[in-house]
């Protein structure tokens, strides 16, 4: 079931579109007006827009299309709701693995991008990121019609994007760029760019950071369920 899920995913051009174009489109975006910004972090912000897309547009939407059907066929047979959603957190692993090896190939084949040993534990924290925006992607999957997925699943990239792109470290300043780094601090990118920033300019990781990503991490998933209202429209029988 794994396999043919993930099959299902790679043929979608919405998948292609959102996960794979976009953050490469990203990366060579940002390499051209770097300003100072390590590659770690430039391949970092590419791959985040790629999970996100794959999240909030992609993954939401399959939720959203599948999980009635497997609620009901779970009645007749072992393959439970349990097992579908397992199956497709490993599928989302996969895929976000899937974006940071692509990325990081653009990255290596066409701009020099050097390896590092702080690739390794920037996947992991990478990996935890793609984790916390699977989870968003499933409650906005199982609380929205597809239909509205759609409608609204573009500004959300938008808005979780800004969640997470260092704007100071890229140059951008003024009062409105200061209140969104401001309200970063309540979402786990910023302190993962935090992270990423100390282990690429080799200074020691503030415990603080690490605690703050733990802990925002978790105050942010606990509430989501009950901030996201229950629009499921309603279906012809």
């Amino acid at each position: 079931m794994k396999l043919i899920l993930l099959k299902q995913v790679l043929d979608n051009k919405r998948f292609l579109l959102f996960t794979i174009f976009i953050p490469v489109a990203w990366y060579v975006f940002l390499y051209n007006i770097q300003q100072g910004i390590t590659p770690n972090l430039m391949l970092g912000i590419a791959v985040f827009i790629g999970i996100i897309g794959n999240s909030l547009a992609t993954f939401s939407k399959r939720i959203s299309s599948n999980i009635d059907f497997y609620s009901f066929e779970s009645k007749f047979s072992k393959y439970t709701v349990k097992n579908y959603l397992l199956d497709q957190t490993l599928v989302q692993l996969v895929l976000n693995t899937l974006i940071f090896i692509v990325v990081l190939a653009v990255g290596l084949i066409f701009f020099s991008f050097p390896l590092n040993s702080q690739l390794v534990v920037q996947f992991f924290l990478l990996t935890i990121m793609g984790i916390y925006f699977s989870i968003i992607g499933f409650v906005i999957g199982v609380r929205l019609d597809e239909k509205i997925i759609d409608t609204v699943s573009f500004p959300v990239i938008i808005l979780a994007s800004m969640t997470i792109i260092p704007f100071a470290s890229l140059g951008a300043e003024g009062g409105f760029m200061e209140f969104i780094g401001k309200a970063q601090m309540i979402f786990p990118g910023y302190y993962y760019t935090n992270i990423v920033n100390a282990l690429t300019t080799s200074t020691s990781i503030d415990v603080k950071d690490v605690a703050l990503f733990i802990g925002v991490f978790i105050l942010n998933i606990i509430p989501l369920y009950f901030l996201v209202p229950k629009v499921k429209l309603a279906t012809v029988k």
